[in-house]
């Protein structure tokens, strides 16, 4: 079995054609169908079925499809690890974040980060913190800044980075503004915006109230945390944002007696080789904590 016949077999299962998979590999369509057929004769098992202009995988062609994107998986692990001891970052860097941190905590380490290693395009990808670890723990990314799970999956390995502490945040004329710190049973009397449930900061808020869950007012919930800042100072409801999101157009609160906080850092798969970009990014986050 080669490389290459495995490259014709998931060109032709994901264009289900064999010339749009001939042009996706720069060679012809016989090359594309002899390589095919080598691989259906050593598997002892057709791979497709022909039907009219399109080829369709066949139950057997399904169940190897999951084998042969691993195997080209590990032969890229493998190469990334070759270029990380062979040369200079390069190539292009896949780094998913959060929307909070790609706009608080990235834009000056992405700005280094160009400035230091030219050779290599970002390519960022923006997205739910908690998206961005399934997608490291499935292999689908390398690297992600986000907020961190306070129980990770097993597979994933995660450094923090920044403390974020979080406080309760009001418009300056919410009727709670002139308190100097604010009881958390307090808030259940008044309109609520908050993180979407499921979401890493929502989960901190909700270990906040235990067993008053159900007395939340909850008028809007989004993972945007940049949009519940602006309902909030439009005095819509409170809200618990990091400290860092606080500006003139609101004001902030400790809870008595709480101390309230999310961790943001790197995340990685514990079995993965980093690229020596990856690798890079990390040792410039670490100089930034």
């Amino acid at each position: 079995m080669q490389i290459a016949q495995i490259n014709a077999f998931i060109a032709v299962a994901e264009l289900e054609s064999f010339s749009l998979a001939a042009d996706k590999l720069h060679i012809t369509q016989p090359a594309v169908s002899k390589r095919i057929r080598q691989l259906e004769i050593q598997l002892k098992a057709d791979l497709f079925d022909r039907i009219g202009k399109r080829s369709m995988l066949t139950p057997n062609g399904q169940a190897f499809k999951p084998h042969a994107e691993r195997i080209l998986q590990e032969l890229k692990t493998f190469r990334s690890g070759l270029s990380h001891q062979l040369g200079a970052p390069s190539g292009t860097l896949t780094l998913a974040t959060s929307h909070h941190i790609g706009l608080h905590r990235l834009p000056q380490i992405l700005r280094d980060f160009k400035i230091r290693f030219p050779a290599v395009d970002l390519d960022l990808h923006f997205m739910d913190s908690e998206d961005a670890c399934v997608a490291i723990a499935n292999n689908e990314l390398e690297l992600a800044v986000v907020t961190l799970p306070e129980l990770a999956d097993e597979k994933l390995h995660c450094e923090p980075v920044w403390i974020d502490q979080l406080v309760a945040v009001l418009a300056v004329d919410h009727s709670l503004s002139e308190s100097s710190g604010i009881e958390p049973e307090l808030l259940l009397e008044h309109a609520a915006i908050l993180p979407s449930k499921g979401t890493f900061t929502r989960k901190i808020i909700d270990k906040l109230f235990a067993d008053k869950l159900e007395h939340l007012k909850i008028i809007l919930e989004t993972n945007y945390l940049e949009t519940i800042k602006v309902m909030v100072s439009a005095n819509l409801g409170w809200s618990i944002l990091p400290l860092s999101m606080v500006d003139a157009n609101l004001i902030h609160r400790q809870l008595k007696g709480f101390d309230v906080h999310r961790r943001l850092g790197i995340v990685t798969h514990k079995d993965r080789t980093l690229s020596a970009s990856s690798s890079a990014m990390i040792e410039l986050l670490r100089e930034n904590r």
